[in-house]
């Protein structure tokens, strides 16, 4: 259902959109009211009111955006700041029979990828990110990617469908699959190879998430030195801005291994900071943030980290594990207890 309405062509809605344009190198700003014709990463295209000409603005420019929206898709977008995410998907499914406008659709189709992020249900995220980028490759959602950024094995309901993925011609397809399977004895190498390849694609999103991905192969040896992840940390400055959190998390991961906790900390705390796209993953790497302060005998910070966990991501399997070290914390005697997670 989701396919069939994304390749629907409707006309854009008539509805009143405005948009706040700063030009680069100016002081202050526009309100243009508008019809919004499309909406990329790039640029935004518009058919400004009343004069009818069709301008196209780059994305940098864009303050801020104001479209109305169905009741459904408003009606979802609070469930899904309320953590009812089956609701929520309910409601943005309804929102996709009402609306006509391609580029709304798509940001329908983002907060369904979120819901099913938030559930840690990779499958459905997978399909509906595949669906997304399909109609729009440039996508202004690319960090919704639901790729692996842990190292040890698991056993991903969505490994099936990856080992069709990962044969695909299609680059997002096998980045996806790829990642699922990096980590499973019987395709590691497949997955490896996949990699290697998606390394050197010209398009820059999935060149440097393949690259990054390739570190948890490091990482899974153990066999790190401290010169290589700085040679990670710099290597960061070419992952495009938005798509930052793995790569963080598997720095924090490496700097942990090498018992440099404050680095390790630091790095983790970059996730649910500033790149929060993916839930679960901000969950674990607000944990290990705070394991890293626990192991520099900083309990008070780790203590406060675990609560932040405990009350932001309550529907992560991080939380009852940051409950437990939350409770050891506050015993007389568990000043410094040993972290409870291991590398991951």
């Amino acid at each position: 259902m989701i396919t069939v309405f994304l390749l629907l062509k409707g006309a854009p809605a008539c509805a009143q959109d405005k948009i706040e344009v700063r030009p680069d190198h100016h002081v202050g700003q526009a309100t243009l009211p508008c019809t919004i014709l499309n909406f990329t990463n790039t640029e935004i295209k518009v058919k400004l009111l009343p004069s009818g000409s069709v301008r196209t603005y780059p994305s940098s420019q864009i303050v801020k955006v104001h479209t109305p929206q169905t009741e459904q898709q408003q009606e979802g977008l609070k469930q899904l700041q309320a953590g009812q995410f089956d609701k929520a998907i309910a409601s943005f499914s309804e929102a996709l029979n009402f609306e006509n406008r391609s580029w709304v659709r798509r940001e329908i189709l983002a907060s369904m990828i979120k819901a099913a992020l938030s559930q840690g249900d990779i499958l459905k995220a997978a399909l509906r990110f595949q669906v997304m980028v399909e109609n729009e490759p440039d996508s202004r959602h690319f960090e919704l990617i639901p790729l692996d950024w842990t190292i040890q094995e698991s056993i991903s309901p969505a490994r099936s469908a990856a080992r069709g993925w990962l044969t695909e011609k299609n680059e997002v397809n096998q980045l996806i699959g790829a990642s699922i399977l990096l980590t499973a004895p019987d395709y590691q190498a497949q997955a490896e190879a996949a990699l290697r390849s998606l390394a050197t694609s010209t398009n820059i999103n999935i060149q440097q998430l393949a690259r990054a991905q390739l570190w948890r192969i490091r990482l899974r040896a153990g066999d790190l030195s401290h010169l290589e992840l700085q040679r990670w940390e710099r290597n960061l400055n070419q992952v495009p801005e938005h798509l930052r959190a793995g790569p963080y998390f598997l720095l924090g991961t490496g700097y942990a291994m090498l018992e440099r906790h404050g680095q390790a900390a630091a790095s983790f705390l970059w996730v649910p900071l500033a790149y929060d796209s993916n839930p679960q993953l901000s969950a674990l790497a607000n944990l290990k943030a705070a394991d890293s302060l626990l192991a520099l005998g900083q309990s008070t910070n780790a203590l406060r980290l675990y609560q932040e966990s405990v009350a932001r991501y309550p529907d992560s399997p991080s939380r009852q594990i940051a409950q437990q070290m939350i409770d050891q914390l506050l015993k007389p005697d568990g000043l410094n207890p040993k972290p409870a997670t291991q590398p991951n």
